[in-house]
């Protein structure tokens, strides 16, 4: 109960990207059926929009995947900073788990106080998780369907920066605030770059 209270604003906040990206893969070249088993393999929006940005661009493959692996560096980062709670876990667990760490998950984990650990925290992560690919999914799904009738005005490209900045914003204090300025400019100044590359540096 307490995962699914904690991921349910992530899966909300989530949804309106996840439904946008299902709009792109309606049209994409590499059709809906490959497009939905893209969202559970990178089970991460920036990095699937920058790759499907990419393909649709005509790069080759090392360049699809040098942008992927540089969106998704900070996971080293997150998987640091998670190593006490996957220490002493089963093999599998710690083989297979690590697939389910992005932003939100990362976030809501982070919090969990110190002695939720072993069997307990196995149960937060993977439901965490599962609730939250179910909600992406859900979402490529609906933008699959629904999506020729969405009206144009809609914003849902704003959606991904906007969850990430409202799981930014709560934790912002100290020295944290300058880093986030900085990450800003470099965002903004990235933004106009050709080809996708923006995207690497905005989610970088």
């Amino acid at each position: 109960r307490s995962a699914v209270r904690d991921i349910a604003p992530a899966v909300l906040g989530s949804m309106p990207f996840g439904v946008f990206l299902g709009v792109t893969l309606a049209t994409h070249p590499i059709g809906p059926q490959l497009g939905l088993a893209s969202a559970a393999l990178f089970y991460g929006g920036s990095a699937q929009l920058s790759a499907l940005t990419l393909v649709a661009a005509g790069a080759g493959a090392l360049t699809v995947v040098g942008a992927v692996v540089a969106i998704n560096a900070r996971l080293v980062l997150y998987g640091a900073a998670l190593q006490p709670r996957f220490a002493g876990q089963p093999a599998w667990f710690r083989w297979l788990a690590p697939a389910l760490l992005i932003d939100q998950t990362f976030a809501v984990a982070a919090a969990l106080p110190a002695d939720v650990t072993g069997a307990r925290f196995r149960r937060y992560w993977l439901t965490v998780g599962g609730v939250l690919g179910a909600g992406w999914l859900g979402a490529h799904v609906l933008g699959l369907v629904a999506g020729a009738g969405l009206p144009s005005w809609l914003p849902l490209d704003i959606a991904g920066p906007a969850v990430l900045v409202g799981l930014l914003v709560p934790h912002l204090r100290g020295r944290g605030v300058p880093v986030a300025l900085a990450a800003g400019i470099g965002a903004a100044l990235s933004a106009p770059l050709p080809a996708g590359v923006g995207k690497i540096g905005r989610a970088s």
